[in-house]
């Protein structure tokens, strides 16, 4: 970008009305308070821009994450870059001078001094990309997430609700969709409504802070303590029935072993972040040509008749829309094989659970760095 000075104007007006000024050095005072303020274009350069260039990576990063998710569902290979760095080189040019000429000789005018100056003013953003990939980031993304890591979630402030849907597979005999950790299944999960019922109870007593996550201070094993009050008797005790707890205890062991079952221990099979990905790319309005062509695979009940994954957990956490015009209500859109794929801007429910996707992927691969050559883009 460019911006001419405003001594500039002033050099034209003193031309354009024969101003004389017999005194140089008042001109020179005039072009050194004119110059003086082209410096504060530094500032307000970096004011105007820095939001600009914050508010593009996080577009450009949430339009990655919704693309990644949409090429699963079409099982279409992912791939993740992500932003090293962003410089920017600032350089102003300025420049300022007075030129003698005379006027209307024939009546005995006399001379004038002209004022001129002029100055420019450039940056130059470059934004360097490197791949995510290699050994460490693979196996972050493969690695299933740690129990300490979803009750760190959980006393954060997110909803159990939506911890638990998203990133539990499975906890004791209960099961959240396991055959959806993968590339759309061809048969419909079974006994999703049990695990539902739970998240359901779960909502209803969190806030009380009756079930608390802790850690034993001698073993440093994790635990859970279900509490109970009058008031939320019958849904700790159904929650404590539809996991087969002991309903005398209060405290719990939880651990991810599944070889044997103890009315004491709550086990608990949690997902990976690719796992993860693999489930929410499942509840995606497709186009029906895609469905009819064999682009995308269509889960079907025993009937015949096609499930809806708007059923599970996941599915009631999250939904990506599809339509063949760009939207004009979307909080986040991209095109892809001919259609917009996007997620609504009042779909509170599924813009909290991307959310909570992106501190997970933070979580899970902040710490793998950049593998292979770096992309340096320079805009102008």
């Amino acid at each position: 970008m460019s911006v001419v000075i405003q001594v500039q104007w002033l050099a034209g007006f003193l031309a354009n009305h024969h101003i004389r000024c017999p005194k140089p050095s008042l001109l020179l005072l005039i072009i050194g308070v004119f110059l003086s303020g082209c410096y504060s274009f530094g500032p307000n350069e970096l004011r105007g821009t820095y939001p600009l260039y914050n508010a593009a990576i996080v577009d450009s990063q949430n339009e990655q994450f919704i693309q990644n998710i949409v090429r699963l569902h079409y099982r279409d290979p992912v791939f993740f870059l992500d932003v090293t760095s962003v410089t920017a080189s600032l350089k102003m040019d300025l420049s300022a001078g007075l030129d003698q000429s005379a006027f209307d000789l024939s009546s005995g005018g006399a001379d004038v001094l002209q004022l001129s100056g002029g100055g420019a003013y450039t940056t130059a953003p470059t934004i360097a990309y490197a791949p995510l990939q290699g050994e460490s980031f693979v196996k972050s993304i493969l690695r299933p997430l740690s129990i300490e890591d979803m009750f760190a979630l959980i006393e954060s402030g997110w909803s159990g609700r939506r911890v638990l849907g998203l990133c539990v597979e499975r906890i004791n005999e209960l099961e959240n969709a396991p055959n959806a950790s993968g590339p759309t299944p061809k048969f419909s999960p079974k006994r999703i409504d049990p695990f539902n019922r739970l998240l359901q109870l779960f909502d209803q007593v969190m806030s009380e802070n009756l079930i608390i996550p802790r850690v034993d201070p001698v073993t440093k094993e994790a635990q859970l303590e279900i509490n109970s009050t009058p008031e939320h008797y019958y849904a700790i005790r159904e929650i404590k029935q539809l996991l087969g707890l002991d309903q005398n205890l209060t405290i719990y062991h939880v651990n991810n072993g599944f070889l044997k079952h103890r009315s004491d221990t709550i086990s608990i099979n949690l997902r990976s972040l690719m796992s993860i990905f693999f489930y929410l790319s499942q509840n995606i309005d497709t186009p029906k040509a895609h469905k009819i062509t064999g682009l995308v695979t269509v889960t079907r009940n025993q009937n015949g008749s096609e499930f809806d994954w708007g059923k599970t957990a996941g599915g009631n956490l999250f939904h990506i829309h599809q339509s063949d015009k760009q939207p004009d209500t979307a909080f986040v859109a991209i095109p892809y094989r001919g259609q917009w794929f996007y997620l609504m801007d009042n779909d509170l429910e599924s813009k909290s659970t991307f959310m909570l996707l992106t501190q997970l992927f933070r979580l899970q691969a902040g710490a793998a760095k950049s593998a292979g050559p770096t992309l340096t883009l320079p805009l102008r």
